[in-house]
């Protein structure tokens, strides 16, 4: 006779019970987290989750869906806007680079980081949903903030290559020195080429003027 855990663990979620999509992408943001994009089933999501597979297929359509709203659960845009009015303009670079370090040093969120920029650089669909995700997301929320203007986005894009290009020598290839720099380090060396993009004149960037 199976025993009693065993019985709860395949009886799962009550029959009728609400399925809530919260739960179910903590349970991706887990899985994806642990195992990468490749490696991460819709059912072993389903499992964490304790729902029935359909179920998560019903709910966001596709594992690259499910990955790029998983996404949101690490990596809030409302991070960076909420930067771009906390403290004196002089600072804006530093301030955007140090929330960026936080996420990657926080043990709760450091691992899906890790993934989700090893996935995106390995697997096409995971790429895809990382670069809809940056564009529909992160940029445009950046971007509105700083007027919504093509010029906004454009410079929040070059903060981004500094950004990215950052985490991912310091924390998924693991390049030293940067990554046995100390986190205020890393700021002061990656932050005011973050604020050059965001604040400098068009023209010293070489960009065209702003449209209006």
């Amino acid at each position: 006779m199976p025993s009693r855990a065993a019985m709860d663990k395949r009886r799962g979620r009550r029959q009728g019970e609400p399925v809530s999509r919260d739960v179910v992408l903590r349970a991706a943001k887990r899985e994806f987290a642990k195992q990468g994009y490749e490696k991460t089933t819709l059912r072993a999501i389903a499992d964490e989750a304790r729902v029935d597979p359909s179920m998560v297929l019903y709910l966001f359509g596709s594992k690259a869906e499910l990955f790029r709203e998983s996404m949101k659960l690490v990596l809030n845009p409302e991070l960076f806007t909420a930067q771009l009015a906390a403290g004196p303009d002089g600072e804006l670079g530093c301030r955007i680079v140090r929330a960026y370090l936080t996420i990657w040093e926080q043990p709760d969120t450091a691992a899906s980081m890790v993934s989700m920029l090893q996935s995106a650089t390995s697997n096409s669909d995971a790429h895809d949903a990382f670069r809809e995700f940056l564009h529909s997301y992160v940029m445009t929320a950046v971007s509105d903030a700083l007027g919504g203007s093509d010029d906004a986005r454009l410079r929040a894009m070059l903060a981004a290559t500094s950004l990215v290009g950052t985490a991912m020598l310091r924390y998924v290839m693991q390049v030293p020195p940067l990554s046995t720099l100390d986190v205020d380090q890393v700021v002061t060396l990656v932050g005011p080429s973050v604020h050059r993009y965001l604040s400098a004149p068009a023209e010293e960037l070489g960009m065209e003027a702003p449209s209006r």
